[in-house]
């Protein structure tokens, strides 16, 4: 009957495709970091174990022709709740950042994906029933093919040529579709006239008697850990585009795919020999990942995901139980997602000051497919995999002592990995904020040198010219006015640029993480020690701006500094050309705005020049170089209208030709970005 697989595909593809495209709408909303995409992942998991439940449980206790009219009365309904997709209501009031992401979801999606989870068991326990003699498991897979299609469509089609709300309303489309194969498909097998005889298909119980149900568990937990920790570790310099979100669950069910359709497709020994030297390239890519360039760094990773997957995965297919178990082995593989979910996203944080999940579900992967039963036969095994652990372990062991010898304090939380730490630069100590592999400001510990910025910050860079030598259009401005300046900084790190405040400045700066605002006020004394009145406003800095433009009109910045980073990526959402506009609402009109561009991975460059162009701004760029006590190259981007302050000769002399030809076609706006023009 084709309407199976065209209804399985359908379902599976809208499925996925929903998935980065309502991530990518929260992104502005929860700070733009990676770890909005696991939140997401939590809430999708979470609905497909809910939807594997709802079909073991109306596989269980009702009749086939019971199944079809809950079913077709549920589907009515979802098709109902669309518009809360196509109008969402976006909020961040009221909740933490997870439990707003949750939340909206909920609303958003909530009963559609539930549907959509339940209808590949649902279709194969009704396959099973139509064709008894044909094995339904070739569903799955057409299910994760289905998946996979949809995952690739997202990046490569709708995300690079349509706006949001256009995807949102063609997705839509496509569930009104595949609720109408669906009911069409329910009422050829049990309502119309050559509709067959079923039959009925033993359910087993939910039991762990006679089945591994425990090995099927921690399969699925350690499959879905690892994904989350090889997006999380791939996105922590490069910013959380859905296609580096795309492309790891791509391959997590592309391993779905390949060792449910043919068992011949697993070999554990070969997987298991690519895993091993994976393993290897782990421990350097934790530690030295920012030495890898984006390429290299995205194939280690993938390797290393796929392989473990595919270990994962080979050992559920080979234990995969008989027809009768069938949603009650996907109600456990699910169940799974979500405790992994639970783990990385509320589990992982409480625990752990790092992400440590990455390297412990490797360990976890070769325990799990290696170690068996002590037999003569499997002695080798075990013992490699033993010692192999252990050596693992070691390694990060005498990594984290090495390293983390000098730590002053660690934390994390929702937007990520914190370090404050002390280093021996040139012969002088220093204090560091690190977030994950990134410093994020530093300050001498010698009282002495406290108030001389370091890093990005230091004398000749573009932002520190900016503040020490702005000069407002009108040279008739009274020097009172000129002493009591309003600088605004998009990002807070260390607090080093409060240094740059003068008695009569007034200093706003907005930090979305507390964690960084407490190590600022903490373990450095930038804030304490500046001169200027400073004040410090928790949110992301666009609502926040949003929210003061709409009560309390411009805060006419005469400088506002755009230094927002998580880890080495800087948020998409305060580039757009929406956030440019907000920014000049907060600017005098001969007002500068300085913007970090230092990244290792993308040239920004050519989205800023652009911006400046349709603004009718000059665009300046200012790079420095590292010196011995600053090893860190720095590169700014100063925007202004203000021909006063640009031409000034101290300006002028520190501006470099653009490092790169101009992109024309770069245009970012809140609808439509796009990475790959820039990446270097």
């Amino acid at each position: 009957m084709p309407l199976f697989p065209i209804v399985i595909l359908l379902s599976a593809a809208l499925l996925f495709l929903v998935q980065p495209m309502l991530a990518r709408l929260l992104l502005p909303y929860f700070g733009g970091g990676a770890q909005v995409w696991a939140a997401c992942l939590l809430f999708f998991q979470s609905l497909l174990l809910a939807g594997y439940a709802y079909a073991h449980a109306l596989t269980r206790f009702a009749s086939l022709r019971q199944q079809g009219l809950i079913h077709s009365v549920l589907l009515v309904l979802a098709l109902c709740a669309l518009p809360w997709l196509l109008e969402p209501e976006l909020t961040t009031e009221g909740a933490s950042p997870l439990l707003g992401i949750l939340k909206v979801l909920t609303l958003t999606i909530g009963l559609p994906y539930l549907l959509l989870s339940a209808t590949g068991p649902l279709l194969q326990y009704w396959f099973a029933a139509r064709f008894p003699l044909r094995s339904a498991y070739r569903l799955y897979a057409l299910s994760n093919l289905g998946s996979f299609a949809g995952l690739l469509l997202y990046p490569f089609v709708l995300e690079p040529y349509l706006p949001l709300a256009q995807q949102r309303l063609y997705w839509a489309i496509g569930f009104a579709s595949f609720v109408l194969g669906l009911l069409l498909l329910l009422w050829q097998l049990l309502v119309s006239k050559t509709a067959v005889t079923l039959t009925k298909v033993a359910v087993a119980p939910l039991s762990l008697q006679g089945q591994p149900w425990w090995r099927w568990l921690a399969l699925s937990v350690c499959g879905v850990v690892l994904l989350l920790a090889v997006t999380q570790q791939l996105t922590q310099n490069v910013p959380p585009v859905p296609f580096l979100w795309i492309v790891p669950l791509a391959l997590y069910l592309l391993s779905f795919t390949l060792v449910f359709n043919r068992d011949s497709w697993y070999q554990r020994s070969i997987w298991l020999y690519l895993f091993a030297i994976s393993l290897v390239m782990a421990v350097l890519l934790y530690y030295l990942g920012r030495q890898f360039d984006l390429f290299s760094q995205l194939v280690l990773y993938l390797v290393l995901l796929f392989s473990g997957c595919m270990l994962c995965h080979g050992e559920l297919a080979r234990s995969k139980p008989a027809h009768g178990a069938l949603t009650a082995f996907y109600l456990v593989l699910a169940t799974g997602g979500v405790l992994a979910g639970i783990l990385v996203n509320l589990l992982a944080p409480l625990v752990f000051s790092k992400y440590w999940e990455f390297p412990l579900v490797l360990l976890a992967i070769l325990w799990l497919i290696t170690l068996t039963p002590w037999r003569a036969k499997a002695l080798w095994q075990n013992t490699l995999a033993a010692v192999g652990g252990v050596l693992f372990i070691g390694c990060f062991v005498l990594a984290e002592y090495w390293l983390g010898q000098h730590d002053v304090a660690k934390s994390r939380n929702f937007y990520g990995s914190l370090t404050v730490r002390d280093v021996a630069v040139a012969g002088n100590w220093q204090r560091q904020l690190i977030d994950g592999t990134t410093s994020h400001g530093a300050q001498y510990l010698l009282p002495e040198l406290a108030q001389t910025p370091l890093s990005y910050y230091r004398p000749a860079t573009g932002v520190a010219l900016a503040i020490k030598h702005f000069l407002p259009a009108d040279p008739t401005r009274s020097a009172s006015q000129l002493q009591q300046r309003q600088l605004g900084f998009v990002g807070l790190g260390a607090g080093a640029l409060a240094a740059y405040g003068r008695a009569g400045d007034s200093i706003y700066f907005y930090e979305i993480n507390p964690a960084v605002i407490n190590a600022a006020e903490q373990h450095f004394s930038y804030l304490a020690d500046s001169a200027a009145k400073v004040e410090v406003y928790a949110g992301d800095a666009r609502l926040v701006l949003a929210e003061q433009w709409q009560q309390q009109g411009s805060k006419a910045f005469d400088i506002l500094v755009l230094d927002a980073f998580s880890s080495d990526a800087i948020p998409m959402h305060l580039l757009t050309a929406e956030a440019m506009q907000l920014y000049w609402q907060h600017l005098l009109p001969d007002g500068v705005l300085a913007v970090h561009i230092s990244n290792n991975y993308l040239d920004l460059s050519s989205v800023l020049r652009n911006q400046a162009t349709a603004l009718g701004l000059t665009a300046l760029f200012i790079p420095t170089p590292a010196d011995q006590e600053n090893p860190a190259a720095t590169e700014w981007v100063l925007l202004s209208r203000n021909q006063r302050f640009l031409t000034q000769p101290v300006i002028s002399e520190a501006v470099r030709p653009w490092p790169r030809v101009l992109k024309t076609e770069v245009h970012w706006t809140d609808q439509h970005s796009n990475l790959f023009r820039v990446l270097k």
